[in-house]
């Protein structure tokens, strides 16, 4: 499991078309390699969210139900709440990591598997916050890669009034008659997602199962990242502009520590590629060159190359994290 690196925020900018909507439905099968002609420069320009439209012969995800958060009061254990809801003692474990049940606190969010093994539905879809968070799931499409492996990529979009960390997301790849073949988790790619911004991911199945006909995108968890918000440095992102290179796609552009205290120690930038649908066709992650630290104020270019699937994308995505310098 990734660990949230501590200090961390994010800043966004939008080029050319977003998409909309918790889930896109994925392209089982598209291209390995671009094969449209590159456009001389991709510009960015202002636009609202605008509805994505998925291609017709597709596989549709499902996405797992409202989640239930309970928050633990004097004189429960984890049995009695278990009893509470219905489920099982070692589901409610399960679903919340922990190993000693003796271990419970006042206040504490446990997330309940309502739905889960127990009534044929599957497990681990919840969000462990105060109250359910509608987070959503969209861009999700399949690219099968030249050595016979299989990418899903997609993004996170968070629709709550909660900044969130460690979300997680859950593939399953089922046959023609709803057997399970194979399944894998990912987290996104931010480690900090404000409300109304956005975070790709992406799972590499090595050997993936030849037979598999409909995949199956769940939310694993997303948790609230409450007080240490005030550890992260506010990051602008400017003058962007992306281009073919080659096979891939250089973007450019200059970040700004939005801060008028605080300096960054560590800045990071994630492009996000889509396609004509709004499908997520590549992402990179890559750090600034800032030196020691960027001050409030104080601005640094970056210029990074990122591979993408099929065509040459026809919007980018750019999201830039600051972190406090460590102590």
């Amino acid at each position: 499991m990734m660990k949230m690196m501590r200090g961390l925020f994010l800043a966004t900018v939008l080029i050319v078309l977003t998409a909309c909507g918790e889930v896109i439905t994925p392209q089982p099968t598209v291209e390995t390699s671009p094969t449209s002609t590159p456009p001389a420069v991709l510009t960015p320009r202002p636009t609202a969210t605008a509805p994505i439209t998925p291609p017709a012969a597709t596989a549709t995800p499902t996405i797992a139900p409202t989640p239930v958060v309970h928050v633990v009061q004097s004189g429960e254990t984890l049995l009695s709440i278990a009893f509470d809801y219905g489920v099982s003692l070692q589901a409610l474990q399960n679903a919340n990591g922990i190993e000693n049940p003796q271990l419970l606190q006042v206040g504490q969010q446990l997330i309940v598997p309502i739905g889960g093994e127990e009534s044929g539905v599957t497990p681990g879809l919840l969000l462990p916050t105060p109250t359910p968070l509608p987070f959503g799931v969209r861009g999700v499409a399949f690219y099968e890669t030249p050595v016979g492996s299989l990418w899903c990529l997609g993004e996170i979009v968070n629709t709550t009034a909660f900044s969130l960390t460690n979300v997680q997301v859950h593939l399953t790849l089922f046959d023609a008659a709803g057997v399970r073949l194979i399944e894998a988790d990912a987290f996104a790619a931010a480690e900090f997602i404000p409300p109304g911004e956005r975070s790709p991911f992406g799972i590499l199945f090595t050997a993936p199962p030849p037979a598999w006909a409909s995949p199956q995108v769940t939310i694993m968890r997303g948790e609230d990242v409450g007080a240490l918000a005030a550890s992260y440095v506010p990051i602008a992102v400017t003058e962007v502009a992306g281009e073919p290179a080659g096979s891939q796609l250089r973007v450019s552009g200059v970040v700004q520590n939005a801060s008028a205290e605080q300096a960054a120690g560590r800045v990071s930038v994630i492009v996000t590629t889509y396609d004509a649908q709004g499908l997520v066709t590549g992402f990179r992650q890559a750090r600034v060159e800032i030196g020691e630290a960027l001050a409030p104020g104080a601005t640094a270019p970056f210029s990074m190359l990122l591979t993408f699937h099929g065509g040459v994308p026809a919007d980018f995505y750019v999201t830039a994290l600051g972190r406090v310098p460590a102590e």
